[in-house]
């Protein structure tokens, strides 16, 4: 696991990553769940790039809504890889963190990326990504779209983006991966502390507790008539008002006295 702060990410942060939400209460029962997450093969940009901000999709998962799963056993300590390999698999996976906006340590954007094989020339699968900071549970916190894999290429590392925008609370963080098939759902193969050190204990927590200032959105002055316009608009208007208040004030002084 590598822990990154880039400097651009934490300003796309302000600009595009955190929303008008509410301090969370990630420690208590109830609180939604936000993510920013994008995806993509690992060959579409520069190794020490990370994915362009507007690739970014927002999900609000309602905490009745959030998908959990009781953790496997921990083995006594992670392996290389899967010891049984079947049609598809994981290879190879890493993770890195990103943005620590307050500089203590804990980090709100997560990517993980992963080497998927298959016995066959072409595949098609997807993936789910899990995190666990309890060590009782995983969380789901994203699925991938349907992919392709080739044999054993060394080019279609895929991967995935997300930035904690809220209701994750300060902690420790396990990560998992699952590879599924596209065409039935059939369980393929897993990726997580039990196969690599990098999927275990990450430093994680949301934007909010991270420090990142809440977007305040465009200004929406509404007109009374159901529509609502832009900031962008505002200074015309008060020119407008301006002009027209000085214009009724010229022609009541104009008028001649009865």
């Amino acid at each position: 696991m590598n822990a990154v702060t880039l400097p651009s990410l934490t300003l796309a942060g302000f600009l595009l990553t955190a929303g008008a939400y509410g301090a969370p209460s990630g420690d208590e029962p109830g609180t939604d769940r936000v993510t920013r997450s994008a995806e993509g093969f690992a060959r579409d940009h520069a190794q020490d790039e990370l994915r362009s901000p507007s690739a970014f999709e927002e999900t609000v998962t309602p905490s009745a809504d959030v998908v959990t799963k009781p953790r496997k056993p921990v083995t006594n300590g992670p392996t290389i890889a899967s010891v049984v390999f079947g049609d598809s698999y994981v290879y190879d996976a890493t993770t890195d963190l990103f943005s620590d906006y307050d500089r203590d340590g804990y980090f709100h954007h997560l990517r993980v990326r992963f080497d998927a094989d298959t016995v066959f020339n072409t595949s098609w699968i997807y993936a789910k990504v899990f995190v666990s900071a309890d060590g009782n549970a995983w969380e789901q916190v994203y699925e991938t779209a349907d992919f392709s894999i080739h044999g054993s290429d060394p080019n279609d590392d895929y991967e995935v983006e997300t930035e904690l925008v809220s209701g994750y609370s300060t902690g420790l963080y396990d990560v998992l991966i699952e590879l599924y098939d596209a065409d039935d759902s059939t369980f393929l193969d897993e990726f997580g502390p039990n196969e690599s050190s990098d999927f275990s204990l990450l430093p994680l927590e949301d934007s909010v507790r991270d420090g990142v200032p809440p977007d305040p959105g465009p200004v929406v002055v509404e007109d009374g008539g159901g529509g609502a316009t832009s900031w962008l608009t505002l200074p015309f208007l008060l020119a407008s008002l301006a002009w027209l208040r000085q214009s009724r004030r010229y022609a009541r002084s104009a008028r001649p006295n009865a």
